[in-house]
């Protein structure tokens, strides 16, 4: 975007808002920007403008620095909290960012305002503060890794902190975030850390490989109660690893997820034990395919989940769900419906199920195969009201 670009957007805003008036609505854009005319002659020159409390206002020269991000989160911090603010374009950042309480990054788009971190096998967003890092926001941006050539680190990294479990993050929020070009997971939770009142409107992952890792969405802690997922997207790209990249792997915690859209060589989409998990919508649509998944949903045992919707609208899959040794408290809904093919059946019973904790699924008792295990009364086929398979 070119810096007359740039001008003449940012003047309009501050038209609109000194007039009383307001933009159309647009929901990449944050709820607030700034609107002052200095703040908006330094966003168009390209800066980085950090405003902390009291209004105090800074800009920082991103042709003078290889962090400004960092530099300007460190300068609000001084004050207490405050926001940092992205100009349209591309801004480099060497990174990894390390958010402060009460701070906050924000965009003028997804499309329009780019953080993008240069330095190879470095994390994009990074949380691995001593103190508890409460109360971060990031909207309106998207944050691009080095590329799928270089080794790079996880964009967003809730790192282990095991010697003071209370630093553990809360209230973090996403507002809309656009994710590109990461070689590795896109979001990771560490074993020995809990993110917890955490939300997420929109999160986006394209042109991310992670094909040799457990999946984009690596929730590997046993704690986190309370956080939720709106709508998430994804469609990665096998170029880097040649292998599907599975999407949300989950080893405890409670997460809520609205919609889950895939495309591009998306493989397993859940893969969950000991944790809590409910997802309104799967929607699979792989535009290639590494290999075929044995199941697009694994649940393993120690957790509670509910799936209400599948749709396998694209390619292929062995199974639609599948439970494991120890499996329980699951809620099932089916048959799945969609353009795509599932070669064996709905469901697959793969392991000895928890007596001790019923399953249901909405479906027929001939969609339900029995590969391994007993116990498979423990699994209740509502199909014919209620009908077990023992």
């Amino acid at each position: 975007m070119t810096g007359f670009d740039r001008r003449s957007y940012l003047a309009l805003v501050l038209a609109s808002t000194m007039a009383g008036c307001s933009l159309p609505e647009d929901e990449s854009m944050p709820d607030q920007i700034v609107t002052d005319a200095a703040s908006i002659a330094d966003l168009a020159a390209g800066d980085v403008v950090a405003v902390a409390n009291g209004l105090d206002r800074t800009a920082i020269r991103t042709d003078e620095t290889e962090t400004p991000v960092q530099d300007a989160l460190d300068r609000v911090a001084e004050r207490g909290g405050g926001r940092v603010y992205l100009p349209p374009g591309l801004v480099r950042e060497r990174g990894p960012v390390r958010p402060h309480p009460n701070t906050g990054v924000y965009g003028f788009g997804m499309n329009v305002s780019v953080l993008q971190i240069t330095e190879s096998g470095t994390d994009g967003i990074r949380f691995d503060r001593d103190t508890k890092t409460q109360r971060v926001q990031l909207d309106g941006f998207e944050l691009r890794g080095p590329g799928l050539g270089v080794e790079t680190g996880v964009a967003l990294h809730f790192v282990s902190n095991p010697a003071d479990p209370a630093t553990d993050p809360a209230d973090f929020y996403v507002g809309r975030l656009y994710c590109r070009e990461w070689a590795n997971s896109v979001y990771r939770v560490d074993s020995d850390v809990g993110p917890f009142q955490c939300r997420h409107d929109f999160l986006r992952m394209d042109d991310c490989d992670a094909g040799n890792e457990n999946g984009l969405l690596e929730w590997r802690s046993s704690y986190g109660p309370a956080n939720r997922f709106g709508t998430v997207v994804a469609y990665p790209t096998a170029s880097r690893s040649g292998a599907n990249t599975d999407l949300l792997y989950q080893r405890g915690g409670e997460l809520a997820v609205g919609d889950i859209t895939t495309g591009g060589t998306s493989g397993t989409l859940v893969d969950t034990r000991a944790g809590r998990l409910h997802v309104g919508r799967l929607h699979y649509e792989p535009e290639r395919q590494p290999s075929v998944p044995r199941t697009l949903v694994r649940i393993g045992g120690g957790g509670a989940t509910r799936f209400d919707d599948v749709v396998v609208d694209a390619g292929a899959v062995g199974y639609v769900y599948e439970l494991g040794a120890g499996a329980g408290n699951a809620l099932l809904f089916g048959p799945p419906g969609g353009r795509g093919e599932v070669r064996r059946n709905v469901v697959n019973i793969a392991g000895t199920l928890d007596r001790t904790r019923r399953s249901w699924y909405f479906g027929r008792p001939a969609e339900v195969d029995v590969t391994r295990g007993s116990q498979t009364g423990s699994l209740r086929v509502l199909g014919t009201a209620g009908q077990g398979m023992g």
